[in-house]
């Protein structure tokens, strides 16, 4: 996870650096190249599933309090969708799902399709209106044990009460807990809020996750209507709006537990039951799945396809290849970020970011969230945490 937005020289000539290797690669040719590469792997024409989370009127206002690799501004996610649109078709999540299914070869402009995790209520408040300005059509996927009430997300109190405790002085690995809860948060802290709340995710089950949350806000003396504005999540009238402006709702299960770390029949109630919540809300069943935070086994993509989703999507940046399953979509997570240079939006990091050019050069770090099954086959094996919550 990236923790915030770098600051100082450091930041600034590593920029510096990144787009002047994006402009001699844009100049050689290379980009072309990498990605006509990756179109010959694909198959074909290749399809990019683009993945967002909270959209901000003002990233450093967000970023402040929030989790930076999850917030976008409304002006850099506008430039970010001009710039795919320019190259792109950029069609729903169905249509994506359907070309990827045709045969090898097929003839057709490469497509990208927008997606937000989690729910949150800007979605319908920033996000919409980018979206309506450009024509544009999309998917969000929620929580839906989340959906109209005044709850918020775990990782954003984790981050909440891990960034309270470190203007206090004291650090993650600083950090005693009281009852059970130490032993379990002691595993998995990390030096930086970041990977503390990355390895807490990926290695705690929910239940788990739930306690030393608890115990972590207790011990910063915050509660989760404390949190800022920002993290709310969307209610089931703001949902209703965004299905009749055409955007699309799909199911992020019911808690967003990672479902890899449950056992079986509980794997089955989180998907199960978000799908059953939104078809009673909103009058249609979903169509397609997110995977909280991008991991999945095996045995829960045949849950999700058991349950009668189309799709199902994880985080993983790699190609989408013609003929491949279904439910295990592979999505780019971007945020402000991803398409910045030292003086604001670059076009040159963003075409780069968007054609694959950095991973294929190997100065991308990779994310992976596929687990083998667990001898029950419902855990996954453990791996080591690599992606932002999402």
């Amino acid at each position: 996870m990236s923790e915030r937005a770098d600051d100082g020289w450091m930041w600034i000539v590593r920029r510096t650096v990144k787009v002047a290797v994006a402009g001699a690669l844009g100049a050689a040719g290379a980009n072309r190249a990498i990605a006509a590469a990756r179109r010959r792997e694909a198959g074909g024409a290749r399809v990019i599933v683009l993945s967002y989370h909270r959209v901000s009127a003002n990233f450093a206002l967000g970023a402040a309090d929030g989790i930076p690799s999850m917030i976008v501004s409304a002006a850099t996610l506008r430039r970010q969708l001009e710039q795919v649109q320019r190259a792109h078709d950029v069609v729903s999540l169905s249509d994506a799902a359907r070309i990827l299914a045709e045969p090898r070869g097929t003839a057709r402009r490469d497509v990208a399709t927008i997606t937000f995790d989690d729910g949150y209520a800007d979605n319908l408040a920033v996000a919409l209106p980018v979206l309506r300005a450009l024509r544009l059509p999309a998917t969000v996927f929620v929580a839906t044990g989340y959906t109209g009430t005044r709850h918020r997300m775990l990782h954003d109190r984790i981050w909440g009460a891990l960034l309270a405790l470190a203007r206090r002085g004291v650090s993650p690995g600083r950090i005693s807990l009281d009852g059970p809860a130490h032993a379990l948060y002691g595993a998995c802290a990390r030096p930086g809020p970041g990977g503390t709340l990355d390895r807490l995710i990926a290695r705690l089950p929910h239940d788990g996750l739930v306690r030393v949350t608890e115990a972590l806000e207790e011990r910063a003396g915050l509660h989760e209507e404390d949190l800022p504005a920002g993290t709310r999540l969307l209610d089931w009238e703001e949902l209703r709006a965004l299905d009749a402006a055409g955007v699309e709702v799909g199911g992020h299960s019911v808690r967003h537990a990672v479902l890899p770390n449950l056992a079986l029949d509980e794997v089955r109630r989180e998907i199960d039951g978000c799908r059953d919540q939104i078809a009673e809300r909103l009058g249609k069943r979903p169509r397609h799945f997110a995977f909280p935070n991008g991991y999945h086994t095996p045995t829960v993509r045949r849950a999700v396809a058991e349950a009668g989703f189309e799709t199902a999507a994880t985080t993983e940046d790699c190609e989408n290849l013609r003929g491949q399953e279904p439910y295990a979509l592979r999505r780019k997570v971007l945020w402000e970020n991803s398409t910045l240079g030292p003086l604001g939006y670059s076009p040159t990091i963003a075409a780069c970011t968007f054609d694959g050019v950095f991973h294929a050069l190997g100065l991308a770090r990779a994310v992976h969230g596929e687990r083998a099954d667990g001898p029950d086959g419902a855990h996954g094996d453990e791996v080591e945490p690599e992606q932002a919550a999402s």
